[in-house]
């Protein structure tokens, strides 16, 4: 788990993601595109609250911005690569 300080002030917690996590993600988008999306909505809680899909779309850009950097460090597939580096 992993606590990212948003620019609003919110506190927003990314639980560890597990293979049923992705598989949801993937049953829930529309388009490839949308996969991260779904993904955040399933693992990220803000303020101590699950976070809905309005949620994320009515987020301020610079929360958007800087939740979306954290997640991508943390889920990207070079991820694995810089650790083991």
């Amino acid at each position: 788990m992993t606590e990212v300080k948003l620019p609003s002030g919110k506190i927003a917690t990314i639980k560890d993601g597990k293979g049923k996590d992705l598989f949801w993600a993937q049953k829930m988008a529309n388009d490839p595109s949308e996969i991260m999306k779904m993904l955040m909505i399933r693992l990220v809680e803000i303020d101590g609250k699950p976070i809905t899909e309005d949620d994320l779309d009515e987020m301020p850009i610079p929360d958007v911005i800087k939740l979306t950097g954290e997640f991508g460090k943390l889920f990207s597939p070079l991820s694995e690569q810089q650790q083991s580096s």
